[in-house]
This record gives C-alpha cells, sequence and structure tokens, in this order.
C-alpha cells in the first residue's frame, strides 16, 4: 500500500568545523541574498547562527591553545 507521506527532506552536509569554513558559508548565503537566491530575512537569521559557530570554534581553538601552553610548562 503506497503512502502519501513526504519523504523526509535530504541532509546537508557542510563542512563547518574551521573558522575558515564558517567564513565561506557566510560569503556564500551573502550572495545568494544579494542576488535575490534567498530571501533577506533568511540570510540574516542565517549569518547570526553562523556567527555564533565562529565564536564557539574560536573558544575551542584558544582553549586548546592555553591547555596546550599551561601543559607545556
Amino acid at each position: 500500500k503506497p503512502t502519501d507521506a513526504p519523504a523526509p527532506p535530504a541532509r546537508l552536509r557542510l563542512k563547518l568545523s574551521s573558522a575558515e569554513d564558517v567564513r565561506r558559508e557566510l560569503a556564500r548565503i551573502y550572495r545568494e541574498g544579494k542576488t535575490g537566491a534567498r530571501d533577506v530575512s533568511d540570510v540574516s537569521r542565517l549569518a547570526n547562527v553562523l556567527q555564533i559557530l565562529a565564536r564557539c570554534i574560536e573558544t575551542g581553538d584558544l582553549e586548546a591553545r592555553i591547555e596546550a601552553l599551561e601543559a607545556s610548562k
């Protein structure tokens, strides 16, 4: 018996593990907003989330560097 339920959306896999990855994604969504391919309000929301992610990455990098410095004493 066929079901009328829609298939789940495909899972999007983006590499966002470094500040450079996040920068590239920010640039991509900016271009999409600038060209009208994506609604500007969506661009704004996504950019805010990406900024939070960039701060988390930066904090994690700083923590690792501090731990390495403390371990070398």
